[in-house]
């Protein structure tokens, strides 16, 4: 049966999201905030951890590893548990302090070399997350991902736009800024 909102499902899972496709498949990946489970249809081996009972409940339900906590309490993992850790649209939810904590927190449950993949909305997605009040606190940047990288650990490999170019993604709300951290 078809269902609403599948097509979208369908292009953001197998086009829009190249970067989450590129990593392993398997329990070494750290979904952070893993919210209603976009990347598990791309990992269902994947860990995940969500503030949200209902969320987490309905991740439950499908089989599927997540944890319900607090994720600027601490993640409760033992020290180099991860090889990947990935932050889907969401480090634009917190503000710069309890940011560099979590990510503190992000070095700490990686594997040394392991990678924390950052993909987060370009500044027209940022603002139409705003104008719809999902909680948007800080427009993430090269800037604030540098310090970051600086004041926790860890080394920027990478940072690029996808799906599209940067000239091109301004003009679509889910382009997405992309950064890929190694923990030093």
């Amino acid at each position: 049966m078809w269902r609403p909102g599948a097509l979208r499902k369908l292009l953001r899972t197998r086009l829009l999201e190249r970067s989450l496709r590129r990593l392993p498949r398997d329990r070494s990946v750290l979904d952070l905030c893993c919210g209603h489970g976009f990347y598990f249809d791309i990992n269902p081996a994947a860990c995940g951890i969500d503030g949200d009972p209902v969320a987490v409940a309905s991740l439950r339900a499908r089989g599927l590893d997540v944890s319900h906590g607090d994720v600027l309490a601490g993640l409760p993992w033992e020290d180099g548990r991860f090889g990947w850790v990935v932050a889907h649209d969401v480090l634009e939810h917190f503000e710069l302090a309890p940011l560099l904590r979590l990510a503190a927190e992000v070095r700490r449950v990686l594997a040394p070399g392991g990678r924390f993949l950052v993909l987060v909305p370009n500044r027209r997605g940022y603002d139409y997350g705003v104008r719809h009040g999902v909680g948007h606190r800080l427009f993430v940047t090269a800037r604030e991902i540098d310090l970051l990288a600086g004041q926790c650990g860890f080394e920027v490999e990478a940072a690029y736009p996808e799906p599209l170019p940067r000239w091109a993604g301004r003009l679509f709300t889910h382009n997405k800024e992309v950064f890929r951290l190694r923990r030093l």
